[in-house]
């Protein structure tokens, strides 16, 4: 694992982000706070895609609205398969993206979004409709209630996966053979605290 050059869009003094940069500090990192990078343009995104070529391992972890993790994904696959790039891609997305409510709440429909997409390009990973497989493998990893500020204010009752262990989660993903692909992994966390006598 540490002979890998990672790249990581997202905020590495926040959240899951900060704990994979325990577990990988050689690791780059860009988001608007640390790189004055902005995924919110199509720019910002194709010269990420194009920096993206020198390292081995992709982490989608930015927190982006109005489906711009997808398109910052969509923007690296087509660059490593425009020059013919083998890696890995992971990509975080969250279990909120399963069920269906009527509500206007956009972001389970963003994360669905992201996963099919990531289904899709695993199947392009194990070589689908008679096409070689793609030497890209991608992995959509789904948790629940995590450990961040954010989510400890506005959920303080919720027992919650610590970002360091979902961390580890990736960490051990990244070591898999590389004939293998894991398509999807999915957590969440049980509610001990809740449970009845």
């Amino acid at each position: 694992m540490n002979h890998k050059r990672l790249i990581i869009s997202g905020n590495r003094s926040y959240g899951l982000a900060h704990s994979l940069s325990k577990i990988f500090p050689s690791a780059e990192f860009f988001s608007r706070s640390s790189s004055n990078s902005n995924f919110a343009r199509a720019e910002d995104r194709r010269l990420f895609a194009q920096k993206s070529l020198d390292y081995d391992v992709y982490i989608n972890c930015s927190c982006l609205a109005q489906f711009r993790q997808t398109l910052l994904l969509e923007e690296v696959y087509k660059k490593w398969r425009e020059k013919n790039k083998k890696g890995q891609i992971l990509c975080l997305g969250s279990t909120a993206d399963t069920p269906v409510k009527g509500t206007s709440w956009i972001y389970p429909i963003e994360k669905k979004a992201l996963r099919n997409y990531c289904r899709n390009l695993s199947l392009a990973a194990l070589g689908d409709q008679g096409s070689p497989p793609s030497g890209i493998r991608v992995t959509y990893v789904s948790p629940g209630y995590l450990t961040t500020p954010k989510m400890e204010e506005k959920t303080p009752d919720v027992d919650k996966i610590d970002t360091d262990y979902l961390a580890g989660i990736i960490g051990w993903l990244i070591e898999q053979p590389a004939n293998v692909n894991i398509s999807e992994f999915c957590l969440d966390p049980i509610q001990v605290r809740h449970e009845l006598p």
